[in-house]
């Protein structure tokens, strides 16, 4: 059965973004600077959420020592209470920190809220997306009709590349799939340069039209660059243009544990080098540059 011209395309950008943090060493004292750390936690808070931050406290007299762990006390405009776990990474003021659910006086501690955690000076964007159920296989009817395979991984070849501007080799799909709407399977994009990346379709009518979706390991370069350039202007007081990719190419796969590299010039057209580290497949990073 032919597919009608009603497919959708939904692409899953849901990530994480962090950025590495600057030493919160005390000046002359073998402490943290927690006065400092409180500004770069409501600095993360209100630039990445809709959260505006009118307090938040962090334990003084914190001595350096890796492992520790302490929370911090934060109070919104809406006097919505939540705390924000710490962790030292090591004993020269390196810390990771992560927002804890949000607790609200009339939700009787009915706590929604997912929480954030990664390596580095943790700023909160997007919820990172809910795992994709993998489809149950179910009996084939032999006489259901059947969707076009090969249609439907042409669709998702061409919409990927126009979308993510990655060039695609090819897209494998299942090929006796009984239409059934609400049915999922599973599609490989292998792009170009070897990378492959799964994506979900979802059938959305009788008629054989599908949506789908990438799953993991697809990086946006615009949220990075973004990153890139809250990091330096808060970290290092610095105005840059970050350049990652090309201005077609503005996605790139990665999975955890690889590196990929990007650039930024500052004011004086100083190039500044930056390294991107993949932290987890569903898209958290670590950003790092050398001045």
């Amino acid at each position: 059965m032919k597919l009608r011209n009603t497919t959708s395309t939904n692409f899953n950008w849901n990530v994480i973004f962090t950025v590495s943090l600057a030493s919160l060493l005390a000046a002359c004292s073998p402490t943290l600077n927690t006065g400092k750390l409180e500004d770069e936690i409501q600095k993360g808070i209100e630039e990445q959420t809709d959260i505006n931050v009118s307090s938040i406290s962090c334990p003084k007299d914190v001595e350096l020592e890796e492992g520790d762990i302490f929370d911090c006390d934060v109070e919104a405009s809406d006097d919505t209470q939540f705390t924000v776990t710490v962790t030292q990474k090591d004993d020269e003021g390196n810390v990771t920190w992560k927002q804890n659910p949000v607790s609200t006086a009339s939700n009787d501690n009915d706590n929604t809220s997912s929480s954030n955690d990664s390596p580095g000076d943790l700023i909160p964007t997007e919820d990172p997306p809910s795992p994709e159920p993998e489809p149950t296989p179910e009996a084939v009817d032999p006489n259901a009709p059947r969707i076009d395979g090969s249609i439907v991984e042409s669709t998702i070849k061409e919409q990927f590349a126009d979308q993510a501007g990655i060039p695609v080799r090819s897209v494998d799909c299942p090929q006796n799939v009984a239409i059934k709407v609400g049915s999922k399977f599973n599609c490989t994009v292998k792009a170009a340069n070897g990378k492959t990346i799964e994506a979900i379709a979802t059938q959305t009518n009788e008629q054989g039209g599908f949506s789908w979706n990438a799953t993991s390991g697809l990086i946006s370069y615009d949220k990075v660059e973004g990153l890139i350039k809250t990091g330096l202007q808060n970290q290092e007081s610095l105005t840059v243009t970050p350049n990652c990719g090309t201005p077609q190419t503005r996605y790139i796969i990665a999975y955890s544990g690889e590196k990929f590299s990007c650039s930024a010039t500052d004011s004086n057209g100083r190039k500044i080098p930056i390294s991107v580290a993949v932290q987890s497949d569903d898209g958290q990073v670590v950003v790092n540059w050398k001045l």
